[in-house]
């Protein structure tokens, strides 16, 4: 371990200060970091391997910055964006909030600070939180950041790859807790092959251990000052692609309901339906694993079923969408792609998840078709005492 007591920096002016074990003060200067204006200073303290960060709004909070060998040892619980907004109106007096769920709230809260628990964040409330702006934005985000400790949830899409490439065999291993969730730089996005550091400062000027702690530390500060930034920001291109996504599924279930034959092949076709929304990912799958076509057309013929029903995140994702295809009332939104792939995702590797109503109905619902998986909840009420139990 380095001999450094702490790392101050303070992003408006790009000062950093090392404190050594021995007294000595190292100073120096990274530059300004367009964007980073809602960190006043950050310090990281080694003897506890966190950040404590001070905001320009006054809020201090803590962030965990962890190793490559940190593993989850406590209960991780999933939080769908409207608990965390009743976190936050518990958090800042909201007369919106009833008593009792002050009491809940309370409560979670005096678990995560005796980090007795783990409330991650997603790319689902990040996408969730982007849409608002000002004061509506910055309450929330805050208390996000300050109970989720730096803590995240991987990107669906990684754990799909991750799912379909044990499937097939080029995975040894199978995808665990503490790959999902994680304190690693950029879990939160699909892939980072567009974050790397710049070239000049891959020159090998400082240890790799010192260069993955300033990784961890210039992560923490990016993620917090991404959800905190009070600038609303919609991707229309994203917005467009999850609209033709729902109103796909929705086409499906009103043609199923109206001809008498797909009914009798029900089953099938939502398995087609739901394979192909990652056909791609899924033929990359078999051919990193060396499969031939011969091989995976025999697969897709006789075994997709049931090898994709016997995969945590993506047997969900299959029955979910049969179910949802089975009812033609219930009408699809451009919001439930986010909805269906991270609570999805959650509910095969949390131990604990607080979701939205109509949703978690429907994964109560595949409960016995899949693995198990977290305990699943529509109330924070009805949720508290399986997470007192599972922290004590």
């Amino acid at each position: 371990m380095f001999p450094i007591a702490a790392i101050k920096h303070i992003p408006a002016t790009g000062q950093v200060e090392i404190t050594r074990t021995d007294g000595q003060t190292v100073r120096g200067n990274t530059g300004t970091t367009r964007g980073h204006d809602s960190i006043r200073e950050s310090v990281f303290v080694p003897r506890t391997s966190s950040l404590e960060v001070e905001l320009t709004s006054g809020i201090t909070l803590t962030m965990e910055i962890g190793t490559l060998l940190a593993t989850v040892e406590r209960p991780v619980v999933y939080l769908d964006q409207n608990h965390w907004i009743d976190l936050a109106r518990y958090c800042i007096g909201s007369s919106q909030i009833s008593e009792e769920r002050v009491r809940v709230c309370r409560r979670i809260t005096e678990l995560v600070e005796a980090r007795q628990i783990i409330l991650p964040v997603s790319g689902a409330h990040l996408v969730e939180i982007a849409k608002n702006a000002g004061r509506q934005r910055r309450d929330v985000a805050q208390v996000m950041m300050k109970y989720s400790q730096g803590w995240q949830m991987i990107s669906p899409l990684r754990a799909r790859a991750h799912e379909l490439l044990h499937l097939f065999g080029a995975e040894p291993a199978a995808l665990g807790k503490s790959q999902v969730f994680t304190l690693n730089p950029h879990a939160l996005w699909a892939d980072d092959r567009n974050r790397q550091r710049p070239a000049d400062c891959l020159d090998g000027s400082l240890p790799a251990e010192l260069q993955g702690l300033l990784d961890r530390i210039t992560w923490a500060e990016a993620l917090l000052e991404t959800f905190v930034d009070p600038e609303p920001t919609v991707s229309d291109i994203g917005t467009e692609r999850a609209e033709k996504w729902a109103n796909s599924f929705q086409e499906l279930a009103i043609h199923v309901r109206n001809t008498p034959q797909a009914r009798q092949h029900l089953r099938g076709m939502t398995r087609v339906r739901a394979l192909n929304d990652f056909i791609q990912d899924i033929a990359q799958a078999a051919l990193v694993a060396g499969w031939s076509t011969e091989e995976f057309q025999q697969w897709w013929s006789l075994r997709a079923e049931n090898d994709i029903s016997a995969v945590p995140m993506l047997g969900r994702f299959r029955e979910l969408v049969h179910l949802r295809v089975s009812n033609a009332d219930d009408k699809w939104h451009r919001n439930d792609l986010n909805d269906t792939l991270f609570l999805c995702t959650a509910g095969a590797y949390a131990d604990i998840v607080v979701g939205e109503k109509k949703m978690t109905s429907y994964l109560m619902r595949v409960q016995g078709k899949v693995p198990d998986g977290a305990r699943l909840f529509r109330r924070l009420e009805d949720a508290l005492p399986t997470i007192e139990a599972a922290a004590a």
